[in-house]
């Protein structure tokens, strides 16, 4: 049976995340999907019948004179919260969170950002966090996107875009998640533009992983 679906609440059942205390979201790299991946999830999630609380715990390149442009702020509405709920930290400039927050004179710390997911989070309610870049981008002085994916001890979906030379960074990511005992419960080929004739990254894929996989439209 193939492991490849398109439909995001059969995706959904396979992974298995809708049982867990909720789901951890990154990617091969920045701008491969995430939040618009997230807020599909979030959708299908609640139609699930969850309570989701979404987390954006740190967010760089923050637009004060229009927060609607925020992945916070989209995140907010997708969940239908407060948006001053999704993001404790956010920080001006377009750069990695660490070294934005450092511009600012502030030290994140990979315990501080997971104090912020769970903050104000209920035992009855499923917590979405999204992260920031890449699986190994820098999100705090002291550690990676993944080591907050450790620290918060959830499931983790990956996402990235369905593109030519997208294989090399799933595998590695994937490779990187299991060294430190992460649970890699799917991966999302988020299509954004049309594919070159004869690409077909998820056939090649099931060749090397049985996670199950999105292919967005």
């Amino acid at each position: 049976m193939s492991n490849v679906v398109t439909d995001e609440q059969a995706w959904l059942a396979a992974t298995g995340i809708a049982r867990a205390r909720g789901v951890f979201i990154t990617a091969t790299d920045t701008g491969a999907g995430k939040t618009w991946v997230s807020r599909r999830l979030i959708a299908a999630l609640r139609a699930n019948g969850l309570d989701v609380v979404a987390r954006k715990p740190v967010e760089s390149g923050w637009n004060a004179a229009d927060v609607t442009t925020t992945d916070a702020w989209q995140l907010a509405q997708a969940a239908d919260i407060d948006p001053a709920q999704v993001c404790r930290y956010h920080f001006h400039a377009p750069l990695s969170p660490p070294r934005a927050a450092a511009q600012e004179g502030v030290t994140l710390s990979i315990a501080t950002l997971a104090q912020a997911c769970w903050a104000g989070v209920t035992d009855q309610q499923y917590v979405l966090v999204e992260g920031a870049g890449g699986f190994y981008s820098p999100l705090a002085a002291d550690g990676l996107n993944a080591d907050l994916a450790v620290a918060l001890g959830l499931p983790v979906l990956l996402v990235t875009e369905d593109r030519v030379g997208c294989l090399n960074p799933v595998l590695l990511s994937l490779e990187a998640a299991q060294r430190r005992g992460l649970q890699i419960a799917g991966i999302v080929l988020n299509r954004r533009n049309p594919p070159p004739a004869g690409m077909d990254n998820a056939a090649d894929l099931r060749a090397f992983t049985s996670v199950p996989l999105w292919q967005t439209a």
